[in-house]
């Protein structure tokens, strides 16, 4: 298999993907993997994806950082710093009060 090209997926848009991949062909091995991880720890509904989109251009956050974000869906201000902080992102108490509503 060869690489086209990358982009950071949210679990639900790669769950996605490869299910619609299963349906044409055979999973290799390392898709057959992130297949069963996504269903297995997935926690946001596929109607959540344009969540990312919204938080990238509201509060200026990188796309990975975003996706992160929605995939892990933290309730508390404590765990959104952690996440925020090892993406070397600062947002003010407001703000991230304003994620986490949204989430």
């Amino acid at each position: 298999m060869q690489i086209k090209s990358t982009k950071p997926l949210s679990q639900a848009e790669a769950k996605q993907i490869l299910e619609e991949r299963k349906k044409d062909s055979d999973l290799d091995y390392e898709q057959l993997q992130a297949l069963e991880h996504a269903e297995k720890f997935q926690k946001t509904g596929s109607d959540r994806v344009k969540l990312v989109s919204e938080l990238v251009k509201e509060f200026t956050l990188p796309l990975e950082t975003a996706i992160k974000i929605v995939d892990l869906s933290p309730s508390k201000t404590e765990t959104l710093k952690a996440i925020l902080v090892k993406d070397k992102v600062e947002l003010e108490d407001a703000a991230m009060e304003a994620i986490l509503k949204k989430l």
